[in-house]
Protein backbone atom coordinates (compact mmCIF):
# COMPACT_ATOMS: atom_id res chain seq x y z
CA UNK A 1 0.00 0.00 0.00
CA UNK A 2 3.02 2.77 1.02
CA UNK A 3 5.25 1.46 -1.32
CA UNK A 4 6.50 3.50 -4.08
CA UNK A 5 6.34 1.69 -8.20
CA UNK A 6 9.82 3.62 -8.56
CA UNK A 7 11.99 2.67 -6.00
CA UNK A 8 15.02 2.86 -7.47
CA UNK A 9 17.85 4.58 -5.80
CA UNK A 10 18.81 8.25 -7.47
CA UNK A 11 22.41 7.56 -8.09
CA UNK A 12 22.74 11.08 -9.03
CA UNK A 13 22.46 12.06 -5.67
CA UNK A 14 24.71 9.47 -3.77
CA UNK A 15 27.10 10.67 -6.60
CA UNK A 16 26.89 14.15 -5.74
CA UNK A 17 26.71 13.52 -2.19
CA UNK A 18 30.58 11.21 -2.87
CA UNK A 19 31.33 14.58 -4.60
CA UNK A 20 30.67 17.06 -1.88
CA UNK A 21 32.65 14.79 0.51
CA UNK A 22 35.61 14.39 -1.33
CA UNK A 23 35.62 18.14 -1.76
CA UNK A 24 35.45 18.57 2.08
CA UNK A 25 37.61 16.32 2.59
CA UNK A 26 40.17 18.07 0.41
CA UNK A 27 39.12 21.56 2.21
CA UNK A 28 40.01 20.50 5.47
CA UNK A 29 43.22 18.86 4.17
CA UNK A 30 44.57 22.09 2.66
CA UNK A 31 43.06 23.91 5.48
CA UNK A 32 45.38 21.44 8.15
CA UNK A 33 48.69 21.86 5.84
CA UNK A 34 47.99 25.61 5.63
CA UNK A 35 48.00 25.15 9.19
CA UNK A 36 51.70 23.74 9.89
CA UNK A 37 53.10 25.49 7.35
CA UNK A 38 52.04 28.16 8.87
CA UNK A 39 53.76 26.66 12.80
CA UNK A 40 56.81 26.04 10.78
CA UNK A 41 57.38 29.10 9.60
CA UNK A 42 56.83 30.47 13.09
CA UNK A 43 59.14 27.63 14.58
CA UNK A 44 61.86 28.95 12.03
CA UNK A 45 61.50 32.02 12.21
CA UNK A 46 61.79 31.59 16.33
CA UNK A 47 65.00 29.04 15.76
CA UNK A 48 65.89 31.75 13.21
CA UNK A 49 66.27 29.61 10.48
CA UNK A 50 65.37 30.03 7.05
CA UNK A 51 65.78 28.19 4.12
CA UNK A 52 68.96 30.24 2.69
CA UNK A 53 70.66 28.99 5.57
CA UNK A 54 70.57 25.56 4.39
CA UNK A 55 71.83 26.00 0.53
CA UNK A 56 75.49 27.73 2.11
Amino acid sequence: MFKNKNNQPNYEYYENMQLNRIYYELEDLNRKIRNLNNRLRRIEGFLGLSVDDENK
